[in-house]
């Protein structure tokens, strides 16, 4: 290997020069010589005028274009898969396709390090073929252009605008060009490239300007371009992208060469051309074939960028097929196009005459500003009005109930100590758990709907800030699955003394009945159910403007007709207390406490403290806040596992010691954890979490939903979807079975089919399988045979019983094999006889007697060459006869039929 470094200037020759000496250095006939490359057009020409001389193979590996013809430099052959005249074919098929016959071509005035100025090189293949007419030609110096005359030649030139992409810097001269501009002017933007767009046009800013510009792309066609890269770079992992293409040439230059020499082609010749005419490389990255000028047969494409995922797709493909040698070309394209929505612009008008003059009005920009001003304008007046409702509604006060609306249906026969225990009745009988009701001590009437109540005596009229109509107007405007609604308020009513909140009724129960029912199933299935339902309730109320529940308790959480969960008297606490702080409300006289001791001390500590510091007061309702919510969470997740209120008070109606009080809120007691626990512990350990008496360091919702989803890990959603999910479950395993079942019996019956097939001919097997009983009937003609083994009782004599029975196994299947090659039926084996029939059940018109004559004959051959395993000395010998005539047949028997 010698190398020079050439297409440097002036240096090139010299170069040249070089290499031509390391060859005249050896001596003549010791070696071959090949030059592979050089990459530009002046070295190449120069070696290639002494290679002819010397008789030497020049193999190039970069695209160059000799305009002195295909006919010139005959030891030279190109391996790049592109050529100046594919893409000036592929031009014109673009240009007729778009009614097009005059373009502008663009170029750049710097020569790229092979030596390569394609737009020159095209504009010089056009001066000799007439492809086209160039309209105007220019190179621009992109570093050192002005690029306000770029744009007026543009606008006064042809409308197809080429641009051969031989810039150092691509997207700032694309964009410089202003294609996009010139684009919305109606021109046609046409990209030439000598490699792949998927090499040199992949930067995302560039494939956005062309998608822009609606640009044709031009370019050699190179089928899995991505495998081919993605191989390579397997071998040469820092390989770049942008160089995939000159080390997949050089490769190619090397292997064409080898190949070549393997197969025989004379490499000290004059002429390598027709050496290599024809011959066809295939490697591990392609396969391309060489035509009559020494260069690869390559197809083209037009691309377009495709906007679903900004990529590349073809919408012309050009196949290269040979042909007989122009002046430049040995080959001739074959297109086919794809639809494509770029292809109308060939309906559109020209451009407007004052896009050369730059004199067009551009009412763009107005109409922007106009739309905006317009949207601005309806924006500001759809939030005043929305705003201005809002108000309204506030004042309006939707959320207060009327006294003349509101009724309250009292069982009189009840008292407070009985309605609790027709509430936390439990039942033994099957249908409790579908039929299972709350049974109501008390309810309110909201004009039709039935509501549950907290009513308070009112001492004084209550004066509503603005603050707080805006808060009760959103509260009664909230909606969620897991939110009972909230019907409003009841107050400031005149001759009334009565402040009643009331809230949707929800009949099924409450989540404190259920978790104190013993008999109550509550599974996985309805604690993850009841557990998510919850913390989707509160998440909602969290997110929301109201922002924490306040009276989270066992209580509260009610369970609809359809088992789902939802949460009640959220949202009110803080109003209720300011109430009663403020004297205008108080509880009623020997009304039944609206709070039980078991449920009061489940309050955050924080908040009774806020209330009473002491522990002696008597329970009643406390503020709330998103943390306080939390702690509750707590105890009802405690109960819902332990079945057990968390300070096991639940059965007493006397007040506890109230040390109990002080030590929750001072000694920081919680309720008793169990010792040991199953996989629920996790959660029992999340709800000591919650109980932290620094607010700030109890669980969020998130991370409570996560431990749930590992404590439950099959039961998602809430209690109807995981009953759906179950039941489909049970649906799929049930047709599994029935599957399987039906499996088996079809095997039993095929079976059952095979042995009965063995038993009997098969017509008359068939017709009893269908409960058709064939009776016997009288046959005019059929032939019976019998073969008797001769001399079957001395083989007994001196053989062993298995031995016995496999011998005749084995001599009558064989007899089986040559009947079921003829219409005839094995009737039955007795001992060493053996029976056919032919003619039944099947009348086969006269043919019995040939068939049984060819069975006897199959059946002596048999014997000849039977050999008895136990035996081999012994000679097989059978007596065979037959006789034709009339005959009965019928299925004798029920358990064990036979013909």
């Amino acid at each position: 290997i010698n190398r020079q470094t050439g297409c440097t200037g002036d240096n090139s020759v010299k170069a040249a020069s070089y290499a031509i000496n390391a060859v005249a250095s050896k001596t003549s006939g010791d070696l071959d010589f090949v030059f592979v490359g050089p990459t530009c057009t002046t070295d190449i020409r120069t070696i290639g005028d002494f290679a002819e001389l010397w008789k030497t193979p020049v193999i190039g590996y970069e695209p160059v274009f000799e305009a002195r013809g295909v006919q010139e430099l005959t030891s030279v052959i190109n391996v790049a898969q592109f050529s100046v005249g594919g893409v000036a074919q592929t031009l014109v098929f673009l240009m007729k396709e778009l009614n097009q016959s005059e373009i502008t071509l663009i170029g750049s005035v710097k020569v790229l390090p092979n030596g390569f100025s394609l737009s020159n090189d095209l504009r010089n293949y056009n001066k000799v073929m007439k492809s086209f007419t160039i309209r105007e030609y220019f190179e621009i110096d992109e570093n050192n252009a002005d690029w306000s005359k770029v744009d007026y030649r543009l606008r006064h030139g042809a409308r197809m605008i080429v641009i051969c992409v031989d810039f150092y810097d691509i997207y700032s001269s694309l964009y410089n060009i202003a294609i996009r501009t010139l684009s919305g002017f109606r021109f046609i933007i046409v990209i030439i490239l000598n490699k792949p767009p998927d090499e040199v046009l992949n930067q995302p800013n560039i494939k956005n300007l062309l998608y822009g510009s609606n640009a044709f792309i031009i370019s050699p066609l190179q089928e899995q371009f991505s495998d081919a890269l993605s191989y390579m770079q397997n071998v040469l992992p820092t390989l770049a992208d942008e160089q995939f293409t000159s080390f997949h040439r050089i490769y190619h230059a090397c292997y064409a060469y080898c190949v070549g020499s393997m197969n025989g082609v004379e490499t000290q010749t004059d002429n390598y051309h027709q050496a290599m005419r024809g011959k066809v490389v295939t490697t591990k990255y392609g396969a391309f074939t060489f035509d009559n000028s020494g260069s690869v047969l390559t197809n083209y494409a037009v691309f377009t960028v495709d906007p679903a995922d900004m990529t590349f797709a073809s919408v012309m493909t050009l196949k290269s097929t040979p042909k007989d040698c122009d002046y430049y070309d040995c080959f001739e394209l074959t297109a086919n196009k794809t639809p494509d929505l770029l292809w109308t612009l060939k309906d559109m008008d020209p451009p407007d005459e004052c896009v050369a003059r730059n004199a067009c009005s551009n009412y763009i920009p107005h109409v922007i500003a106009g739309i905006i001003i317009v949207v601005s304008l309806l924006c500001t007046a759809v939030v005043y009005l929305k705003q201005r409702t809002h108000r309204m509604n506030i004042y309006k006060m939707t959320w207060k109930v009327a006294n003349h609306t509101l009724k309250i249906i009292v069982n009189k026969n009840a008292d407070a100590k009985m309605q609790r225990e027709l509430e936390n009745r439990s039942s033994k009988d099957e249908n409790a758990l579908p039929s299972r009701r709350r049974v109501f001590g008390s309810y309110a009437l909201v004009g039709t709907q039935r509501a549950e109540y907290l009513q308070f005596k009112q001492e004084k009229k209550i004066i509503f800030p603005e603050e707080t109509l805006d808060y009760l107007y959103t509260l009664r405007q909230l909606q969620h699955e897991n939110l009972a609604k909230f019907y409003g308020i009841q107050c400031n009513d005149d001759n009334v003394t009565t402040f009643t909140v009331l809230h949707l009724l929800v009949e099924r129960g409450t989540l404190e009945e259920l978790c104190l029912d013993r008999d109550f199933g509550m599974d996985e299935t309805f604690k993850s159910a009841f557990m998510r339902d919850i913390l989707k309730g509160l998440q909602f109320l969290h997110k929301a403007s109201i922002g924490y529940h306040g009276h989270l308790h066992a209580a509260t959480c009610l369970i609809d007709i359809n088992w789902v969960l939802k949460l009640a008297l959220y949202g009110v606490t803080n109003f209720i207390v300011d109430c009663m702080d403020n004297k205008n409300i108080r509880l009623p006289d020997h009304a039944a406490p609206m709070i039980t001791y078991p449920q009061y001390v489940c309050f955050p500590p924080e908040h009774i403290r806020e209330y009473d510091e002491t522990g002696k007061l008597p329970p009643r309702i406390v503020r709330g806040s998103p943390k306080g919510d939390i702690y509750c969470v707590g105890m009802i997740f405690y109960m819902m596992i332990e079945r057990e209120d968390p300070y096991m008070l639940i059965h007493s109606l006397e007040r506890p010691n109230p040390a109990l009080v002080k030590e929750i809120m001072d000694e920081g007691k919680m309720p008793r954890m169990p010792v040991e626990h199953n996989l629920e512990g996790k959660l029992l350990e999340k709800c000591k979490d919650c109980w932290n008496r620094n607010p700030m360091m109890r669980p969020d919702i998130k991370s409570i939903v996560e431990t749930i989803a590992v404590v439950y890990p099959t039961a998602k959603g809430n209690l109807v979807d995981q009953m759906i999910r179950m039941s489909e479950k049970w649906a799929d395993e049930l047709e599994d079975m029935v599957a399987i079942r039906t499996a088996d019996l079809a095997a039993a019956q095929f079976q059952t089919m095979k042995l009965l097939n063995e038993m009997l001919p098969a017509s008359v097997a068939q017709d009893l399988k269908n409960g058709i009983v064939r009776p016997p009937r009288s046959y005019e003609s059929a032939t019976v045979m019998f073969v008797q083994l001769c001399e079957f009782y001395a083989l007994m004599k001196r053989s062993k019983p298995d031995e016995v029975i496999n011998f005749l196994n084995d001599i009558f299947d064989q007899f089986d094999k040559v009947v079921k090659r003829h219409d005839a039926y094995k009737v039955e084996t007795t001992g060493e006889t053996y029976m056919v029939a032919s003619g039944v059940p099947h009348e086969n018109e006269g043919r019995h007697i040939f068939e049984v004559a060819e069975i006897s004959l199959e059946i002596r051959a048999v014997s000849y060459t039977y050999i008895l395993p136990h035996d081999k000395d012994y000679k097989l010998r059978i007596r065979i006869g037959f006789h034709a005539g009339p005959l009965a047949a019928g299925v004798i028997g029920i358990r064990s039929p036979r013909y």
